[in-house]
C-alpha cells in the first residue's frame, strides 16, 4: 500500500490450528471505496466470510459509515466471534446493530390502486371547487368596486401590468421572433417546391394570430408571472400578512388577488399582439431571404390573407388565458401553509396546473372554433 495513493485492501493468512485471519488495511471510507470500484466489492464478497474467521481492523486508517456498512453486510448483519478493532471503529458497528431491520414493502393490491385513484379524483374536484370559489369571490369584489369606485386598487393593477407586461416585452419579442424564423424556415422548402411562395403570408399569419401568439404568451407568463404571484402570496401566508389583513378587516382577495388577476387580464391580450408582431418580423426575414417574398408584399397581402375573426379569437384567448393564469396562481398561493416546503410545492403545482390548463383549454377552443375564421 502506497502512502501517496492510499487504497483499501486486505490480507488473508491461513493457519491450520487457529483458522483463517483476515487483516484489513488502508482507508475504508466513501471516497476510497468509490475509487476502488465495483471489482473491489466483488472480490470482497468472494471472501465468503465464515464464523471461525478472525478479523483484524487495527490496520484500517479511516473508517466511516460506508465502510462499516460494507463489512456489516459481509458479516451477515452480526458481530464476528473473533475480531480485533479500536474503540472508535466499534461504535460504527454498534450503531448498525441497533438499527431496526428493514421492513418489506407492502404488496400492491388492486384495492390500493382504486383508493389512490379515488383520492386523486377527490383532490381534482377539491381544487376545481376552490378555484371556482376564488373566481366567484373575485366577481363579488369587482361588483363591490363598481359600486364604490374609490375601492378600486388602481396602484396594484398598474404595478401588475408593469411587472407582468412591460418587463416581459423583451423576452416575448425574442421568443416570438425565434419561433417565427423557425416556422417560416420549415415552411419555406415545402412552399417553394410547389411554387406557392406567397402562401407563407397566410400560413404563418394564421398560425400566429390564432394559436401560436396566445399559446406562447400564456406559457411564458405562467412560468414567469404565475410562479411569481404564487410565491409572493405564499410568502405573505408564511409571514402571516394575509391573517393580519383579515384582522384589520381588509379583504385579502380585494387587496392582494384582485389586482394581480385584473392586471394580468389587461396585459396578456396586449402581449399577444406584441408576440404576433415579432413572430411576423421573424417570418418576414426568412421569407425575404429564402422565398423572395419581401416586406412590401407582406404589408399589401397580409390584411386580406387573414380573416378578421382570427384577430378577435387571438385577442379573446389572451383575455381568457390571462384571467386563468392569475386565478390559478393566486389560488395556489393562498393554499400555502406557513412553512417553506409548502411554498415550493404550491409554486411548482401552480406552474404545472397553469400550463396544463392552457394547453387543455387551447385544444378545446381549437376544436370548437374549427369552422370559424379558417375559410
Amino acid at each position: 500500500m502506497s502512502t501517496a495513493d492510499p487504497s483499501p485492501g486486505w490480507e488473508v493468512r491461513e493457519d491450520a490450528a487457529a483458522g483463517r485471519e483476515i487483516r484489513l488495511y488502508g482507508p475504508w471510507n466513501l471516497l476510497s471505496l468509490s475509487r476502488a470500484g465495483r471489482r473491489f466489492r466483488e472480490r470482497l464478497r468472494e471472501l465468503d466470510a465464515r464464523a471461525a474467521d478472525r478479523w483484524d481492523l487495527e490496520g484500517v486508517t479511516v473508517l466511516d459509515s460506508t465502510g462499516a456498512l460494507l463489512l456489516w453486510r459481509l458479516w451477515g448483519g452480526r458481530f464476528p466471534e473473533r475480531v480485533r478493532w479500536r474503540e472508535e471503529q466499534r461504535s460504527w458497528f454498534r450503531h448498525l446493530d441497533a438499527l431496526p431491520p428493514p421492513e418489506a414493502p407492502p404488496p400492491l393490491r388492486a384495492r390500493d390502486a382504486l383508493v389512490a385513484l379515488g383520492r386523486s379524483i377527490t383532490n381534482l374536484f377539491a381544487h376545481t371547487a376552490g378555484i371556482l370559489l376564488l373566481l366567484g369571490q373575485l366577481i363579488v369584489d369587482f361588483l363591490y368596486c363598481l359600486r364604490h369606485p374609490r375601492a378600486f386598487p388602481w396602484r396594484g393593477i398598474s404595478a401588475t401590468v408593469y411587472r407582468a407586461g412591460a418587463q416581459s416585452l423583451l423576452l416575448l419579442a425574442f421568443i416570438g421572433a425565434l419561433v417565427g424564423v423557425v416556422l417560416a424556415y420549415q415552411m419555406a422548402g415545402q412552399l417553394e417546391q410547389f411554387g406557392a411562395n406567397q402562401a407563407i403570408i397566410g400560413v404563418v399569419g394564421l398560425a400566429f394570430m390564432r394559436e401560436l401568439g396566445p399559446f406562447l404568451t400564456s406559457v411564458i407568463l405562467v412560468g414567469r408571472s404565475g410562479s411569481s404571484f404564487t410565491a409572493g402570496i405564499g410568502a405573505m401566508r408564511v409571514t402571516e400578512e394575509i391573517d393580519a389583513l383579515r384582522a384589520f378587516g381588509v379583504s385579502p382577495t380585494l387587496r392582494v388577488v384582485f389586482p394581480k388577476v385584473a392586471g394580468l387580464t389587461l396585459a396578456t391580450p396586449l402581449l399577444v399582439i406584441w408576440t404576433d408582431f415579432w413572430g411576423m418580423v421573424g417570418a418576414v426575414y426568412v421569407s425575404q431571404a429564402d422565398l423572395g417574398v419581401g416586406y412590401r408584399m407582406w404589408i399589401d397581402q397580409f390584411p386580406g390573407a387573414i380573416p378578421w375573426s382570427n384577430y378577435f379569437i387571438g385577442f379573446a384567448k389572451g383575455i381568457l388565458f390571462g384571467a386563468l393564469i392569475g386565478v390559478v396562481s393566486s389560488y395556489y398561493g393562498l393554499r400555502v401553509q406557513p412553512n417553506t416546503r409548502s411554498l415550493t410545492e404550491e409554486t411548482t403545482r401552480a406552474v404545472v396546473v397553469g400550463i396544463a390548463l392552457v394547453i387543455a383549454i387551447d385544444g378545446v377552443l381549437g376544436i370548437l372554433l374549427s369552422n370559424v375564421g379558417l375559410a
